[in-house]
């Protein structure tokens, strides 16, 4: 299945970025250079989630595996361009799903395990899957039952795998698929007939979109090698570099941040799941771990607290950071103190725009808070050489105002879009049609951020991202983005997370109201905080007029405070009101 208009392959197919190397021509390639290097490790409390001893794979016994699995899809009629569910957590069996799908041409549509049946239903009207891959029971769920209802009432095909010791009747035991030698002429015949081009979907993800709408977005083997080539520049992952993987990989900032770059360097990959500070710090230290993620509330609490000084991170090179604002002392901090450095990015399901790491610049601030301009800056060449990073030679980034006219003056924002061969190629409706209307004539993504050009003189080599676009709080007329605000609200030294909401009012139509999350034992009033913002230099119209303190902020499983749960978690609270 190849979805990208013609011209848009010859263009990257020239520039030599899309070439002809498939996710599983990567795999394979890694095994014949070094089939006994470990390549997946399972978390050490697998048998709390996923059932089964935790296992260590070489790279050939991984080979094995992806055969296995692959032999058992074909059998269930899985073949090119059938749609695989993989609804997996952080286990070795989802790497080898996403392999073993990719062997025999079939594109696998990774959804969350917490997805309730209302999702999963919409899930399998849109795609009409061949298979599905699940567990048969994790924490209080039975996704594999509940999936295998649905599809009766759906009146659909689909076979369900299931991963588990319980797996209902109707469904297929998945097995140990690691265990033992494995030879299936039927597959090998197969396979010996199979053609993939490397610009076929491979995976389809689920997005909110530009809209809030849950939309399908296909991505190929090739723009999932440029999404995880962005990762390993801006990191500057090398070759076998040990990952520790604590997002889940069904996320598009998992496959780009991990599963691609664990592919691209031959490297080891471990796996964590679910979140567990004091087994990711063991991990970190036990497996010698050279790259991995965390968010930003983590990263600060984490420095602030010095809970990391008793262990031995010497290993640790590199941590990925996105999905908010970071902290410029921060990112100084990890690297005076660990000499580990903090990676900013900002991305999204439909392709992977920007990161700000070494290679761009080694000013925290402007690492925190400013990403490159490739290919729109009038300072730097259009060669991956001034930023060392290969992205930047072909990746194309402009901001436009309300009117569609392009910006090219400082600190006027606008609607941060792109054009690269990380993009997808648009989202795939339920009656299989590309829907293009977030792009505009020239093949631009149009992203729904808000960004500027930061500043004069070598400033306009950089973007400042301002916000979403739909994340705009309209006070009176004055649109204040709530990113902005937030990044300020944050720097205090008593909160550890906050998030700007806007608040019904009459008169103005919405206000500002600040909901933080304080360090343990720190009390703080809402006049204290925006003497603090004022004496920072923010706005008057921009400050806050209310207050909540909250435990902690709703996010999602990359990072983004949930701004529609979060309101519903303050509505019967009572806030701090000014009295300014």
């Amino acid at each position: 299945m190849i979805l990208h208009d013609a011209a848009t392959i010859a263009r990257y197919e020239a520039a030599g970025w899309w070439k002809q190397n498939t996710v599983d021509s990567l795999f394979r390639a890694n095994v014949a250079a070094s089939p006994s290097r470990v390549a997946l490790v399972d978390a050490p409390n697998r048998t709390t989630f996923a059932g089964g001893t935790p296992k260590e794979l070489t790279y050939a016994q991984t080979d094995v595996a992806v055969d296995r699995l692959a032999a058992m899809l074909l059998a269930a009629g899985v073949g090119k361009d059938s749609i695989v569910l993989v609804q997996l957590p952080n286990c070795v069996e989802i790497a080898i799903a996403y392999l073993a799908c990719a062997r025999i041409g079939a594109i696998a549509s990774p959804i969350l395990l917490a997805y309730g049946e209302r999702e999963i239903r919409r899930i399998l009207r849109h795609l009409r899957p061949t298979a599905h891959l699940t567990l048969s029971t994790f924490k209080e769920l039975h996704p594999a039952a509940t999936c295998l209802r649905i599809i009766r009432e759906e009146e659909l095909c689909t076979i369900v795998f299931a991963l588990g010791d319980t797996a209902p009747e109707e469904s297929r035991p998945l097995g140990d698929i690691t265990q033992g030698a494995y030879d299936c002429p039927r597959l090998s015949r197969y396979l010996a007939d199979l053609r993939i081009d490397a610009n076929e979907i491979v995976t389809l993800h689920w997005s909110s979109g530009t809209t809030g709408d849950p939309k399908c977005v296909p991505q190929t083997h090739n723009s999932w090698q440029a999404n995880g080539g962005c990762c390993v520049d801006a990191g500057q992952i090398r070759r076998g570099a040990r990952l520790l993987a604590p997002m889940h990989l069904v996320h598009t900032a998992g496959h780009a941040g991990f599963f691609m770059p664990w592919l691209e360097v031959r490297g080891t990959l471990v796996l964590h799941h679910p979140f567990d500070m004091d087994l990711y710090i063991s991990q970190l230290e036990g497996y010698r771990i050279t790259y991995t993620v965390a968010a930003p509330a983590m990263l600060n609490a984490l420095l602030r607290s010095g809970v990391l000084d008793g262990h031995d991170l010497s290993a640790l090179e590199g941590i990925l950071c996105g999905a908010a604002p970071l902290d410029p002392w921060m990112i100084d901090g990890y690297r005076e103190r660990y000499g580990i450095e903090v990676v900013n990015a900002f991305g999204s399901t439909e392709g992977i725009t920007l990161l700000s790491g070494p290679t761009i610049t080694n000013d925290p601030y402007r690492r925190a808070r400013y990403f490159p301009r490739f290919r729109g800056s009038p300072n730097r060449a259009a060669t991956s050489q001034p930023w060392n990073i290969r992205i930047a030679a072909v990746a194309e980034t402009k901001l436009r105002d309300e009117a569609a006219a392009e910006i090219s003056a400082p600190n006027v924002p606008g609607e941060f879009i792109f054009r690269s061969p990380a993009l997808f190629p648009g989202y795939l409706t339920a009656n299989g049609e590309l829907d293009r209307s977030d792009f505009d004539t020239e093949g631009y993504f149009r992203t729904g951020e808000i960004f500027e050009i930061a500043g004069p003189a070598d400033q306009m080599d950089y973007f400042h991202y301002i916000d979403r676009l739909k994340d705009v709080i309209n006070r009176g007329g004055q649109k204040i983005p709530a990113g902005e605000l937030e990044a300020a609200i944050q720097s205090h030294p008593k909160i550890t997370e906050a998030a700007a909401v806007a608040t019904r009012d009459e008169r103005l139509g919405e206000r500002v109201c600040a909901v933080v999350v304080t360090h343990p034992n720190e009390m703080l009033t809402l006049g204290e905080l925006v003497a603090y913002l004022r004496g920072a230099g923010v706005a008057t119209f921009m400050l806050p007029e209310s207050m909540f303190i909250v435990q902690t902020l709703p996010r999602n499983a990359t990072g983004k405070v949930l701004k529609r749960a979060l309101a519903e978690q303050i509505a019967d609270q009572s806030p701090t009101v000014s009295d300014a």
